[in-house]
């Protein structure tokens, strides 16, 4: 299992030829490798308008990636002739994806639709080479994906990392200041048109099981021994994820009572912290606040006792940016990697490995969590130093809260109105409302159905730590202030365990 793991290198095979001086034409059919990704069969094509040319001197090309369908600026020395090295990624790569990709290609070229090497398509106005140091010479021709229907699955597929095309559900063209000087996408699962969702909500109507490839012969596990710290809502989800794609996990909960179907399962368990870590070499954590997040790294038996050089440290909880750093410098200072990754979703896709993660601190921590994130979510982002991955998630909750709380007044300003609320809802379906975050939470508020997807009262947390952060920043959020505030009513109606949509209940007196 792991002999393959090895195989997918992440460089290019050796080669006696230095392939930066290589010259490619629009229409040659090439290997293009970016990141951490294996070498994808591509071609090289007209760059489109909307995706910015990265800067540097260095030549670069403008490619298609077969099987995903995506763009992106690659470097010539990451680029190699398809014919000529052909058997040998073939051999080093039987992913599903990558195997549909390839053969794509070999359509394209028994159609006579590229060029294996060096010579473009008759009908291309190519210029001789088709590298570009500068975007004058851009050639804004609309390039045409392959007809295969996109399928909904995880691969290893390569994503844009700079830049990314516009059919890209989610992306950043250009990093903002401070988040380091590369955004990184390492998953995606490709999005329907008729798909709005918003942070994934719990929707079986919409989203049901045969939706969802879980794709496990298509994930291959990292050969580094897991551990997992914290089995709530969340963190239940995410391991289970981790044993079904294979993955060697060591469980540990503050209640082991709940370590019992995850040992059933494959899993192994800690006696303690401290024990699950000195046996593991990456060990994410995942449990409810900064306060808890604080016991369980600096506490007795705690996470910071075992940690030493070899070891990594994952931090997935939502907490405050100081407390981040904090971890971080105490698990830096004992020669130990730091990565945070906090995660933007619920229950549901935490049970259906669809989170989106975003993440920042030690870039190759990250890159060897690339198995573990292809298990647990659709995306993962790779924004830059430590507490990056932390103010994102801040603001997704923030947008997310007020969006709830805008929700639940007008929901109940409709039955005030005399509306009937089942109308409502179906109204807001049919239009530009129409999302999961409508449609479930909708009709959680129209059933007083409100089991816990995500505790209101950790809405209420995330929203108060995001007010700090503006406070902080000297940013004003009065409309975020106000929607907290519905929140905080709401727990001191008892609401705090249910799900956030009980908000409503805030609204409704």
């Amino acid at each position: 299992m792991y002999k393959r793991l090895f195989l997918l290198s992440r460089d290019f095979p050796a080669s006696p030829v230095v392939n930066m001086a290589a010259q490619f034409n629009i229409g040659d059919i090439v290997w293009a490798k970016l990141s951490s990704f294996p070498p994808w069969p591509s071609k090289i094509v007209r760059p489109k308008k909307d995706i910015k040319k990265p800067k540097g001197k260095k030549p670069v090309y403008f490619v298609f990636f077969y099987g995903t369908e995506d763009h992106a600026w690659v470097k010539a020395e990451n680029l190699k002739p398809f014919e000529e090295y052909k058997d040998q990624m073939i051999k080093a790569n039987k992913g599903k994806r990558f195997l549909q990709a390839v053969e794509a290609v070999e359509k394209v070229l028994r159609k006579g639709g590229g060029a294996k090497r060096g010579r473009p398509p008759k009908h291309s106005a190519a210029p001789k080479s088709g590298a570009y140091r500068d975007t004058d010479d851009m050639d804004h021709e609309e390039v045409v994906p392959s007809s295969k229907p996109v399928q909904k699955t995880y691969s290893r597929e390569p994503l844009l990392g700079k830049t990314v095309s516009p059919s890209t559900s989610i992306g950043l063209k250009r990093p903002p200041e401070g988040l380091g000087a590369e955004a990184s996408i390492i998953l995606k699962r490709p999005r329907e048109d008729n798909e709005s969702d918003l942070y994934n909500f719990d929707e079986s109507e919409h989203e049901t099981e045969s939706d969802i490839v879980t794709a496990k012969d298509d994930i291959t596990p990292t050969c580094l021994k897991i551990g997992f710290l914290g089995l709530g809502i969340m963190g239940s989800g995410m391991v289970r994820n981790l044993i079904k794609t294979g993955h060697s996990v060591m469980v540990w909960n503050r209640t082991p009572m709940k370590c019992r179907d995850f040992v059933q399962a494959g899993a192994s368990m800690g006696g303690t912290v401290t024990e699950v870590v000195a046996a593991c070499d990456i060990t994410f954590g995942c449990v409810s606040d900064p306060n808890a997040v604080r016991d369980l790294v600096f506490g007795t038996n705690g996470v910071l006792q075992s940690i030493r050089p070899g070891k990594a440290y994952v931090e997935m909880s939502t907490i405050d940016v100081e407390t981040v750093q904090d971890v971080a410098e105490s698990i830096e200072s004992r020669g130990g990697r730091f990565l945070e990754a906090p995660v933007i979703g619920t229950r549901k896709p935490a049970e259906d490995g669809m989170l989106v993660i975003v993440a920042g601190g030690d870039r190759s921590l990250f890159d060897d969590c690339e198995s573990c994130f292809l298990a647990m979510g659709k995306k993962a982002f790779y924004l830059g130093e430590v507490g990056s991955g932390t103010r994102m998630k801040l603001v997704a909750n923030m947008v997310l809260g007020s969006v709830m709380a805008g929700y639940a007044e007008g929901m109940s300003l409709a039955e005030r109105a005399g509306l009937d609320l089942q109308t409502v809802l179906d109204v807001f379906k049919e239009g530009p409302l129409n999302c999961a975050a409508v449609r479930s939470k909708g009709d959680a508020i129209l059933h007083s159905r409100f089991e816990p997807s995500f505790p209101l009262k950790h809405q209420q947390k995330d929203m108060r730590l995001a007010l700090a952060l503006g406070d902080e920043l000297k940013q004003s959020l009065p409309v975020a202030a106000a929607a907290n505030e519905m929140f905080k009513r709401a727990i001191s109606l008892g609401n705090g365990d249910n799900d956030m949509s009980s908000v409503y209940r805030a609204t409704a007196l």
